[in-house]
């Protein structure tokens, strides 16, 4: 006789009959899945699985040899805005091609740049007139990044001409929008990307107008900081005292990576973390030569954006033939792959046709579990330049129809959030590692209310921050190999 507490103690207890079992039958429904869940709901309760419940009657089997349809969608648009960073650069992938991101942004006036005023003998307050000293804009890593950083990057910085603000009833920017700048550049210089060095933030070193250091810092051309200063020491132009006349002499700026560029950077762009700042210092009376600055910064999440461009003409699987989110490349067509990319928008799609045939095979019984198994690529992937998804919530699945829209999340029943995937290493097989998502709910909602011929899953990197990803990822799907998507379904039957 053995004591069961709750549903994960039967799914242990079902591994280890399958050893014991000499034949598997097919026999599901899900009345007694029904009772089996009440285990887990109200007050504790203690079951006896013994004579009474089990005995010879029942088995607990596992299959995992459904039909798994694959292929590779494309949303026709991504959000990029509303995040608390940006993602800033360029790289090549051998998969998925040349991708590149340029970052918009609103640059504020910060604080009123006024004169200070000093009390001089004979005269009374004074406006002090200050001189330029430099311009720089200063950026912090946040230390995600994608690709090479060994080789040298560069970077260009525009001064947009144009409004930034959304477009007819819409409330946010997408990855394919873009504003018009100046093609003269305002900063075009070389660095070395050093994320986690280059995250360090210090706010009495950043606040320290005699230290140069703190971020990435570029040099800007002194003739834009020049006519700012200009403005300053003339009392009678509001440009840099009043915000909206700034907005109109400023629009914003433009960040562009060079075309050799191997990296994508991750930048904060909350926190004062990026800014465009001013170094002067007093041009007359006591404190002549004082280091002094003045931040304009990245206004406003919401008017910040990436946006992405992609070269895909390259790539061995010719992903570029993707154009409308309507259509999909099935895996039979790009060598029993699917594919997943942050940024760009691409998902994975999956059918299981006969899964509803389940429901036909028996009649008392109950699903235990089911699991999305996906196994990455061996070798679209490794630990430097094209790292894996790594967090536990690296996928959302959804449901879909003919057309690859997201219509609603899979839920974990338990606490109703989005289910997770799991990353399980196998240390001494790498190869053999993969990802796992529990769809229990879905199959079993599949089983009640019947299934479409249209019905799938969308597999991709969560909806809400898709515009602000790096991750990818190469799924295999070989029906003839071991290494295919699969549905493993442990189930209970009461023969």
């Amino acid at each position: 006789m053995i004591l069961v507490h709750d549903l994960s103690l039967i799914y242990m207890i079902s591994n280890l009959l399958l050893f014991r079992m000499k034949r598997i039958k097919i026999l599901v429904s899900i009345s007694i899945l029904v009772f089996l869940s009440s285990c887990n709901s109200g007050a504790f309760e203690e079951h006896e699985i013994g004579d009474n419940l089990i005995g010879n009657s029942t088995e607990v089997s596992l299959i995992d040899t459904f039909t798994i349809e694959s292929s590779t969608v494309k949303m026709d648009s991504v959000v990029t805005s509303g995040q608390k960073n940006i993602l800033f650069g360029k790289y090549d992938d051998p998969y998925f091609g040349k991708v590149n991101s340029d970052f918009y942004g609103v640059l504020g006036l910060g604080d009123s740049f006024n004169l200070r005023k000093i009390n001089v003998n004979g005269v009374g307050q004074v406006d002090v007139h200050v001189k330029f000293d430099s311009l720089v804009f200063i950026v912090y890593s946040d230390k995600r990044y994608y690709g090479d950083t060994l080789a040298q990057q560069s970077i260009s910085i525009h001064k947009v001409i144009e409004e930034i603000k959304y477009p007819d009833n819409e409330f946010a920017f997408y990855g394919h929008r873009n504003f018009a700048y100046e093609a003269e550049d305002l900063c075009n210089v070389n660095f070395f990307a050093k994320p986690v060095t280059q995250s360090v933030y210090n706010t009495e070193i950043d606040q320290d107008a005699e230290a140069n250091d703190g971020g990435i810092r570029f040099r800007m051309d002194d003739e834009l900081g020049l006519d700012i200063i200009k403005r300053v020491n003339n009392t009678e132009d509001d440009t840099v005292r009043d915000s909206n006349k700034w907005k109109k002499y400023f629009n914003g700026i433009v960040l562009k990576p060079g075309q050799n560029n191997t990296v994508m950077l991750s930048f904060p762009i909350t926190d004062s973390k990026m800014k465009m700042r001013l170094y002067y210092s007093d041009a007359e009376y006591d404190e002549v030569g004082v280091s002094r600055f003045h931040d304009f910064p990245v206004l406003n999440t919401m008017l910040a954006f990436s946006n992405y461009t992609s070269d895909k003409s390259s790539t061995p699987q010719n992903l570029g033939r993707i154009v409308d989110r309507t259509e999909e490349l099935s895996s039979d067509s790009t060598d029993n792959l699917t594919f997943i990319q942050g940024g760009i928008g691409f998902m994975t799609k999956v059918r299981i046709p006969y899964l509803e045939k389940l429901n036909t095979l028996g009649l008392t019984g109950g699903i235990l579990k089911s699991e999305l198994i996906l196994y990455p690529k061996d070798d679209s992937f490794d630990s430097e330049q094209f790292k894996l998804p790594s967090s536990s919530s690296a996928f959302n699945i959804y449901t879909t129809n003919a057309d690859n829209m997201t219509l609603s999340s899979i839920l974990n029943p338990v606490n109703n959030q989005a289910v997770a995937s799991v990353y399980n290493f196998n240390r001494e097989y790498p190869d053999e590692s993969y990802y796992s998502i529990d769809i229990t709910n879905y199959v079993n909602n599949v089983l009640l209310s019947g299934q479409n011929y249209d019905d799938a899953l969308l597999l991709s990197l969560p909806i809400e921050t898709i515009g602000n990803s790096m991750e990818r990822m190469v799924i295999e799907n070989d029906p003839k190999s071991d290494f295919r998507i699969r549905l493993k379904t442990t189930y209970v039957v009461q023969k």
